[in-house]
């Protein structure tokens, strides 16, 4: 998310292999940063950009939840199929929103294929792009996740007839990480306690963090980049001005 202006801007930064970074670089969720970035003209969302790993510094943290939600207070809600729809129809429509849960139907899981060679390629090139920064870092492997999830859910949309939200949010790789001595049974368990138990309890005003993909033809297909998950009585205690 972009602060540096009025409101909150939907912004994409991207090569960031982050958990390769040298220790003083390394930031967490809600971290504060300054850096200079580029407009990446490859991708054709107006969003992306691509960070100067040379330029990073980190400015705050934002801790607790009160100060996350005064810092996105004034970002606009929209659902998945408001966003697919007007990806279908515009090229240059949002490529990212925060998205509304009218239903939740559950997480399904299925075993990670692995990357194809083209993904492969990616993030090859993704580590490739950090190293021109002059970071002279030696990535570790990397490894994919052993399972994939995704949520089953309505969307705020009036007519919504159901979505498939693969998550995508590197938390629930480092989770997998964490946990990868578990069987396959442990391991949904402690991510349905995570991305259901937790991020959907009572007392929370639960969101996604949508995304699309650059590709043309997916363009109006939207994932789960992350789950914002704010208490309710944070939301409530907002002033209104």
């Amino acid at each position: 998310m972009r602060l540096d202006g009025d409101a909150p801007q939907w912004i994409r930064l991207y090569p960031i292999p982050f958990r390769h970074l040298e220790t003083d670089l390394q930031f967490k969720k809600y971290d504060v940063i300054e850096l200079e970035i580029r407009r990446r003209y490859e991708d054709s969302r107006s969003e992306s950009y691509s960070p100067d790993w040379s330029s990073v510094r980190r400015v705050d943290h934002f801790d607790p939840w009160e100060r996350r939600v005064d810092a996105l207070r004034d970002l606009p809600l929209t659902n998945t199929c408001e966003l697919s729809a007007a990806a279908k129809s515009d090229h240059a429509a949002p490529s990212l929103g925060l998205g509304g849960v009218a239903d939740l139907t559950g997480l399904t899981f299925e075993p990670h294929r692995g990357w194809n060679e083209k993904q492969r390629a990616i993030l090859s090139r993704a580590l490739e792009e950090v190293d021109l920064f002059g970071s002279g870092l030696t990535p570790k492997k990397l490894e994919p996740p052993r399972l994939v999830a995704t949520y089953r859910y309505r969307c705020t949309g009036p007519t919504c007839p159901g979505h498939r939200g693969q998550i995508l949010d590197w938390e629930l790789t480092a989770l997998q990480q964490r946990y990868r001595a578990s069987t396959d049974g442990e391991l949904k368990r402690v991510i349905e306690q995570k991305f259901l138990g937790e991020m959907f309890a009572s007392g929370r005003d639960t969101h996604f963090f949508m995304g699309n993909f650059e590709n043309p033809v997916k363009r109006d297909k939207f994932s789960v980049l992350g789950v914002w998950y704010p208490r309710l009585r944070d939301v409530e205690s907002l002033p209104l001005f």
